[in-house]
């Protein structure tokens, strides 16, 4: 019985018991919920971004080098329009002077509100050449 009780009080030791407890796995499941939480706020502003970085390609392919400001802003303000964009407009869109020709450039700030009194803030630049 001697090897018995040794064998149990082994078992029964804590350092030989695998496992987590209630309150480990209340921490995992804090630190998920809370990156899941940034994610949901996040993602929205990401694919706002994208949708405005694709637009501008879209412009870009369309136009020239050649192509006068306002008609090059009516079809960025065409494409804002119909993808429901409005963070920013046409007009915060600007035509840069590059080597070998003109670019569109856009560039602009995101604020979330996460909770209370803290925020996240999101930059976002994109710089598309024209044709």
């Amino acid at each position: 019985m001697f090897g018995q009780e040794k064998l149990n009080k082994k078992i029964m030791n804590r350092q030989y018991q695998g496992g987590m407890t209630a309150a480990g796995w209340l921490i995992i499941m804090g630190i998920v919920l809370f990156f899941m939480y940034l994610a949901i706020k996040l993602v929205p502003a990401y694919m706002e971004f994208f949708s405005i970085k694709s637009s501008i390609e879209s412009v870009a392919l369309e136009t020239s080098s050649s192509s006068s400001k306002s008609e090059i802003e009516r079809l960025i303000s065409g494409r804002f329009n119909i993808n429901n964009i409005d963070i920013i407009k046409a007009d915060d869109v600007d035509i840069k002077e590059i080597t070998g020709g003109r670019a569109l450039y856009v560039e602009y700030e995101s604020r979330i509100a996460l909770f209370g009194n803290v925020s996240a803030l999101l930059e976002f630049k994109h710089e598309e050449p024209l044709n």
